[in-house]
Order: structure tokens, then C-alpha cells, then sequence
């Protein structure tokens, strides 16, 4: 069973780049199934996948690492007789120290029954800032997390490279391959299928890693205090319009959340938005350095959506939370709408523990 887990840091264009993988391999008559992963428990990330009709299984409220049993039992149900080819792990934003604690366990507890190739993403533009000075836009310890996340990868995946110039990428591939001197790199545009499919040949055809991995060195009390910095929002939603306008709606409100955020200075992993009309399913994403999605033409009308929200911002619950508020209050304000939070979490994690830690 070919195994692609894929990592890094939160906004870096994980999901999409997925998503695209089994669209392609779905043209080859390959059948790519995958397993998503948040700390919570309601994920903007399963619901977009399972809405391209892609098979999906999930591991709530951990990491892989600190839950490998539901890790495995995703794993183990997804690779059921002629059903999947290839399986797509997809770890949160946050999580280190794969090799250690789901390579090395597999490889292990199941003999010859995987081939795990780990692919980690980072959008080009924070990697650069965060390779030139160290830091980046977020606090030493998360820092620590993106630095150890791209030290354990198989290959590199530079992403976003869209959004910068012929001049900045050529500049960004000096500093990056630099920095990771022998590291297997790809500079990816997950929205080229030509680039999906060389990520996809070299993962099957022309890369093979070795079985046990050698780990990394991980200060688990940085670690812990890096995940500390970051709060998880996660908010149900409905908006209903009299004048069928509760689209526009959405897209106001999740525009307002990422405005506020950036204007309180907040750094961001990233915000999701998940807009559900009954007949047609949206997602939009905001890091940061960027803001994408798509959005409602004047046909679009409808006086009623559900909408999740997923935010990972560095800063308190409590100033997070506000924020949210603040944004519905504002929206309902320039909008003849009524908005409704059907259900709420607001927090950060604890001190990572992982189920398994195998040393390579």
C-alpha cells in the first residue's frame, strides 16, 4: 500500500494539493482515498474532500501522532479490499516528528505492508521570510515547529510558487536549496495539474525511501510551548437572508474575521471557511500572506447557508473569540441578516504526547 503522508505548517496548501492528487489519479484509474486531521472536531478539511466525492476518513480532536489508533483504523478502513490504491494522510498544521512517532510505528507493527513516502509543504513566501531571519512572522517556539517539520521531509514541497515572481522564485530556490543541501525539492503550483502530476510520478515511480527513519532531536517542551501560542476556534454557523442574499452574507462575515484578525496584528496559520447552500458546497482560506476561495456571482442567491469556521491564530481564546463576535455583530450590522452560532469550541492543545515514538 502506498502511503503519501503529507505535512507542514498550517496554510501551506496541504488540503488542496490533495485534493488535486486524487483528481489526477482518478484520470489514471487509480483510486486515492484520504485521512484528514485536526485537533478539533469539526474540520472545514473533511467536509471539502468528502464534497469532491473523494473517500475520507478522519482523526478528530488530536494529532496522528498523539492518537495512533484512530490514525490506524482510518488506515486500515480505507485500504479495505478494492477499495484503495494509494492513501493520502494529511497531519495538522501544528504536528512534528512524524518519522518518529507514524513512520517508524507502521513500518514496524506492519512489515512490508507499506510504502510511506513524507512530503512537506511550505508556502514559498513564509519559508523565505522564515529561512532569512529565522522567525518569520510567528514566535520562536511555533517557528521551532515549521523548522523541524521540514527537517524530517522526504521531499520539500515549495508551494504557492504563483504568487511570486520569476525574479523571487529563482531567489527563493538559492536560499532554499542552500538550506537543505541533499533534500529532495519541488517548487509546486497545486493548482497545475503538470506539477501535481510530477509530485505523483516521483512519489510513485521514482522515489524510494528507505524503511525506518532516522528521527529528529525534538525539545518536546518547545514543542509544547509552540502549540501553546496558537488558539483553535471552531464555529457552526447559520445565516438566513429574507432578500436571499445569506451568500453574500458568508462571504462578508469571513471576510470581516480575517480582516480583524489582521488588524489586531494577529499572526495566522490559517482561517477556513466551509459555506454549505443545500446545493452547492464552498470553501475559502485566509492565511496571513493570503486569501483565496471562491466567490458568489449575482445568480447566486439563496436565503439560507450553514457555515463551519476553523481558525488557528496566535493569540489568546479569549482575544479570538471576540474577534469572531465582533465580526458577526459587524456583518449583521451591514446586512439584513440573521446569524446563529449553533455550536462553539475556543482553545489551545496541551503538551503534545505521542501514542508510539520509534527511534530509526
Amino acid at each position: 500500500m502506498k502511503l503519501f503522508l503529507t505535512g507542514g505548517f498550517l496554510g501551506s496548501g496541504k488540503t488542496t494539493a490533495i485534493r488535486q492528487a486524487c483528481h489526477y489519479l482518478q484520470q489514471l484509474n487509480i483510486k486515492a482515498g484520504v485521512i484528514t486531521n485536526d485537533q478539533g472536531n469539526q474540520q472545514v478539511d473533511t467536509r471539502f474532500i468528502k464534497s469532491n466525492n473523494i473517500a475520507t476518513e478522519e482523526v478528530a480532536d488530536s494529532c496522528f501522532c498523539c492518537n495512533y489508533p484512530a490514525f490506524e483504523s482510518g488506515l486500515k478502513s480505507l485500504q479495505q479490499p478494492g477499495h484503495n490504491e494509494i492513501i493520502f494522510a494529511e497531519s495538522v498544521g501544528s504536528c512534528t516528528d512524524l518519522a518518529a512517532t507514524i513512520i517508524n510505528p507502521l513500518l514496524q507493527f506492519s512489515p512490508g505492508e507499506y510504502d510511506i513516502i513524507l512530503s512537506v509543504f511550505a508556502d514559498i513566501r513564509l519559508l523565505v521570510m522564515h529561512l532569512q531571519n529565522n522567525a518569520g512572522i510567528f514566535f520562536e517556539e511555533v517557528s521551532y515547529i515549521y523548522k523541524k517539520q521540514l527537517e524530517e521531509a522526504d521531499i520539500i514541497i515549495v508551494n504557492k510558487i504563483d504568487l511570486v515572481t520569476p525574479m523571487q522564485l529563482e531567489a527563493a530556490k538559492h536560499i532554499v536549496e542552500s538550506k537543505y543541501p541533499g533534500k529532495k525539492i519541488l517548487y509546486q503550483n497545486s493548482l497545475s495539474q503538470e506539477n501535481i502530476k510530477e509530485w505523483i510520478d516521483i512519489m510513485l515511480y521514482r522515489l524510494s525511501e528507505p524503511g525506518m527513519r532516522k528521527t529528529l532531536l525534538i525539545d518536546y517542551d518547545i514543542y509544547g510551548r509552540g502549540e501553546a501560542w496558537l488558539t483553535w476556534l471552531d464555529q457552526d454557523i447559520i445565516i438566513t437572508c429574507a432578500d436571499n442574499s445569506a451568500l453574500h452574507a458568508a462571504h462578508l462575515l469571513a471576510q470581516k474575521i480575517h480582516q480583524n484578525v489582521h488588524n489586531g496584528g494577529y499572526a495566522t496559520g490559517h482561517i477556513k471557511f466551509f459555506i454549505d447552500t443545500g446545493n452547492t458546497q464552498q470553501k475559502l482560506s485566509f492565511t496571513t500572506l493570503q486569501g483565496e476561495g471562491v466567490f458568489e456571482t449575482a445568480a447566486n442567491k439563496t436565503p439560507y447557508v450553514k457555515m463551519l469556521v476553523n481558525a488557528r491564530v496566535q493569540t489568546t481564546p479569549e482575544s479570538l473569540a471576540k474577534i469572531i463576535a465582533d465580526a458577526i455583530a459587524e456583518t449583521m450590522c451591514a446586512c439584513p441578516c440573521s446569524i446563529t452560532v449553533t455550536r462553539q469550541s475556543c482553545y489551545i492543545q496541551g503538551y503534545p504526547k505521542p501514542t508510539h515514538r520509534e527511534a530509526g
